[in-house]
């Protein structure tokens, strides 16, 4: 098995913003903290045990934004409290 290429984080960093999350909001997604997120941002690389559950969740959000075209407009018009929750939602009904 051919090893996976590390994940380019100005794409994550793009997936970010296009989902209008805060930095904080995407660290707590992905099961990090602040600190570690820009960490990766800046270069640093990811450790293994982090590496699938972050790529998972990647996914997850891609899939949200084709599935439900995140963001809608009721969301972008939401502050930031409220589209976490609703992102939230729609994850956790991916369940």
């Amino acid at each position: 098995m051919t090893p996976k290429p590390p994940l380019d984080f100005n794409k994550v960093e793009a997936l970010r913003k296009h989902m209008l999350l805060t930095t904080s909001d995407m660290a707590e997604l992905l099961g990090v903290t602040r600190m570690t997120y820009y960490g990766w941002v800046k270069g640093k690389p990811l450790r293994k045990s982090n590496d699938e559950s972050v790529r998972t969740m990647l996914r997850r959000l891609l899939a949200v934004m084709t599935d439900h075209g995140w963001p809608m407009p009721d969301v972008i018009a939401s502050d930031q409290k409220q589209r976490k929750e609703r992102l939230v939602e729609i994850l956790n009904s991916k369940n």
